[in-house]
């Protein structure tokens, strides 16, 4: 295959070396004739003003340029289909209803799931705000009944102190007052100095029980004043005073009797008095007994101290009940949430039963009838889903060719592109290169690359499918300087032309050539309009050639990779390059 390749190109270079040397001398019958002196005199041109425009031709097929397979997610009977080929959707449109009774009942047993689990929510919510009330609630009461119970206590200890004081006095004023009883019993049998005396000792001790009496009354008072006492405990020293006192003046009396003889009466006054007074010294011993009961009174009270103490501390410790409500709503929280999910999966598989234009456009392709069952899985494929129709936007769309590789420099985003389709042939298309593929293929030795010409179309007249010829403009000058390509030659200093000074060839001068065309280029710098320069033969049979033997001088490689039916233009109007391919590549 390598060496036929090699004596095709080595077979067309001989072939075109040949016409050019036949077109020199005037044999080929294509030859122009300028005047007399064609092909011996000297052949001249001017720097003039003009347009160069060349293009790259292609074919290819129309193409939506937004193509969507709609699908639906749903499965069951389908109840309605609402469009055919060939109809126009705006985007949101109705395509196909699918039947909805389970659908329609899951969402409802996700809107009552939902309401159940909000339900449970505020049902926490409230918990918690009884809790945390019956705990405040709890830790006054315990604070307030451990302040109590200490109040308490104090009082008792107080009182417990009090009494044993009391008691000990009330003992002692018991025997004294026996006593004191039974001298006047003594002085009344016995009226002699010695009980003189006596009496007047009791008087001395009476009024010594008065004052102590009348003392501990006031502190009572006092005390009961600031409610450390009680009111009983005020009247029975009130009422001990009040006797004190009585002593007193029983005590005086008792001077003047022992002082004066007694009578029989006054004898068993005194008598009866003694018993008074041993009565009353055995009732103050019985209350000292009482004062045993009185300390079991204060260790009950220590322990209902300490009872309060516990409960105040396992109410503060409740509060960690707290935490455990928090976290049931916590719980109640993630309940509602995961209904929501729920509701929401549920509402758009309901949504899914009716299927809609994604985009606007035309239906192109019916997969489905109305009645049929479709069953769709929706799984981590990407294409899951049942195919109902498939649609494009065919407001803009493209034209994919292939351009040699030779000609793939001169073409970049955003040229112009003219398009002609069989189906209207007069008619001219206008679009842009919307992209150029990086990575080329090979077929056969001959390189092509994948170029995207975009177009609009909005009234829809361009078919998919419509057979289509490019022809990408990649030079567009207008009115700019320029040269017949024949008076152009190439040496080590670049490209160069020979002027003509008075009628004669003077010596070469460097140019510099923008843009190139098939017959003429873009001059730069070094020639001015209507300067005159010298045709170079060769040049001259090149600019005068046929477009077809121009094609075959440009590339022969891409020549005979059509002459292969490979590459661009293979294939006929589908997929290839048709038209010739572009201009001589520039400087």
């Amino acid at each position: 295959m390598k060496r036929w390749f090699i004596i095709v190109i080595v077979a067309i270079v001989i072939l075109l070396s040949i016409c050019g040397v036949l077109f020199a001398k005037g044999k080929l019958p294509f030859i122009k004739k300028n005047n007399k002196d064609t092909l011996t005199g000297i052949k001249t041109t001017k720097v003039q003003r003009g347009d160069i425009i060349v293009t790259i031709s292609a074919t290819g097929t129309i193409e939506p340029l937004v193509t969507v397979e709609v699908r639906s997610k749903a499965s069951g009977a389908i109840t309605k289909i609402a469009v055919d080929t060939g109809d126009k959707l705006k985007a949101g449109d109705l395509i196909a209803e699918i039947e909805k009774t389970y659908t329609q009942a899951d969402v409802e047993q996700a809107e009552a799931d939902l309401r159940s689990a909000q339900a449970r929510k505020e049902q926490a919510i409230t918990n918690i705000e009884l809790q945390k009330q019956q705990n405040e609630i709890q830790i006054k009461q315990a604070q307030a009944n451990v302040i109590s119970m200490e109040t308490k206590l104090a009082q008792l200890q107080e009182q417990i102190k009090l009494e044993k004081e009391s008691n000990a006095r009330a003992i002692k004023e018991a025997e004294n007052d026996l006593e004191m009883a039974k001298l006047r019993l003594e002085q009344a049998k016995n009226p002699r100095e010695e009980n003189i005396k006596r009496a007047q000792a009791s008087v001395d001790q009476a009024k010594s029980s008065l004052d102590l009496a009348l003392e501990e009354y006031n502190r009572l008072k006092s005390l009961h004043e600031k409610l450390f006492v009680s009111k009983a405990e005020v009247d029975s020293a009130k009422a001990k005073y009040e006797s004190a006192k009585s002593q007193y003046e029983s005590a005086l009396e008792q001077l003047k009797l022992t002082q004066n003889p007694s009578s029989p009466e006054d004898l068993k006054l005194a008598e009866k008095n003694v018993i008074k007074a041993e009565f009353a010294l055995a009732s103050a011993k019985q209350k000292l007994e009482q004062e045993k009961t009185r300390e079991k009174d204060l260790e009950l009270y220590k322990s209902q101290l300490e009872d309060a103490k516990l409960a105040l501390q396992q109410a503060i410790a409740n509060k960690k009940q707290i935490d455990i409500r928090i976290k049931e709503l916590e719980s109640a929280d993630a309940a509602v949430k995961r209904a929501e999910v729920a509701l929401k999966n549920a509402k758009d598989k309901l949504e899914d039963t009716v299927v809609r234009a994604p985009i606007s456009g035309t239906i192109l392709t019916k997969n489905v009838e109305e009645g049929q069952v479709i069953t769709s899985s929706m799984g981590a494929v990407a294409s899951a889903g049942t195919l109902l129709v498939t649609m494009a936007n065919l407001d803009k769309v493209y034209v994919k060719t292939d351009v040699d590789e030779t000609d793939i420099g001169k073409v970049h985003p955003g040229q112009d592109v003219s398009i002609v389709v069989e189906a209207f042939p007069d008619k001219k298309f206008s679009g842009k290169v919307l992209k150029i593929e990086p990575q080329g293929k090979t077929v056969q030795n001959v390189t092509t690359f994948r170029v995207t010409t975009e177009l609009d179309n909005p009234k829809n007249i361009l078919k998919p499918g419509m057979n289509a010829s490019v022809e990408i403009t990649v030079v567009d000058l207008h009115d700019v300087l320029t040269i017949d390509n024949s008076a152009i030659m190439e040496s080590p200093r670049g490209k160069m032309v020979i002027p003509i000074v008075d009628g004669k060839p003077g010596d070469p001068i460097s140019v510099d050539i923008g843009a190139r065309g098939w017959d003429s280029s873009e001059v730069i710098f070094g020639l001015d309009e209507g300067d005159e320069v010298m045709l170079i033969s060769t040049g001259t049979a090149t600019a005068n050639m046929p477009d077809f033997m121009k094609n075959m001088m440009k590339n022969p490689m891409s020549t005979f990779g059509r002459m292969q039916g490979v590459g661009p233009g293979a294939g006929g109007r589908r997929g290839g390059l048709g038209g010739p391919p572009g201009p001589p590549p520039g400087p």
